[in-house]
């Protein structure tokens, strides 16, 4: 029992299972994004907005905390590994993207029109940001870890969730910006980053 809860405290490190994750996250990451493309011709108006809304979310909750819960982080280096398995996601996703879903004009590709043509002006953006989600993620499950135990998602997401509503809040309220999906994603990530702030100073390491 003892070298089992032991072996249950280490990060997930070997190469064949960072790979296999970030192929999995790509795959998730391309079911969802055809699923918004396709659900959102249905909806118009608010219902539109409030379906969008709850894509962008869950894709957020994804990239935020699975890979830090798939690979235990427990140290900077399992922080830094789940980072590289949302960066891998985001890199397999860009190839089945690029492949198979741009020939099927599955969506409008508003930015590429934006960058004359081009869309790697703001892809490797999506690249970094996915890293960054990640990261925070999984700042939260290291300090909310307890033993070899990985935290509950619902317990990881219950202060960042009151961090998001919050900022999308103060955002829509002050007329900053309009209530749209693209603001609660950005609400999302300001809630990601302060809560991970918050984590890191009640943390006793």
């Amino acid at each position: 029992m003892t070298a089992v809860a032991e072996s249950q405290d280490i990060d997930r490190s070997d190469a064949g299972f960072i790979v296999g994750s970030g192929f999995k996250l790509g795959i998730v990451t391309v079911l969802g994004v055809v699923v918004f493309a396709l659900v959102s011709r249905a909806f118009e108006g608010t219902a539109e907005m409030v379906f969008q809304s709850v894509m962008v979310l869950a894709g957020g909750v994804v990239f935020s905390f699975v890979p830090a819960l798939w690979i235990r982080s427990r140290s900077m280096d399992g922080m830094a590994w789940a980072m590289l398995v949302a960066l891998l996601g985001a890199l397999f996703f860009t190839v089945i993207d690029t492949a198979v879903l741009r020939p099927l004009n599955l969506y409008h590709w508003t930015w590429d029109a934006i960058g004359g043509g081009s869309g790697f002006w703001y892809i490797p953006v999506w690249w970094m940001l996915s890293a960054y989600l990640s990261g925070l993620g999984a700042v939260l499950v290291k300090n909310a870890s307890n033993g070899e135990q990985n935290a509950a998602l619902p317990a990881l997401l219950m202060r960042t969730g009151i961090l998001t509503v919050i900022a999308f809040a103060a955002i829509v309220f002050t007329n900053t910006l309009p209530a749209t999906s693209a603001v609660v994603a950005l609400a999302f990530a300001v809630g990601l980053t302060i809560d991970s702030i918050i984590s890191a100073v009640q943390s006793p390491e």
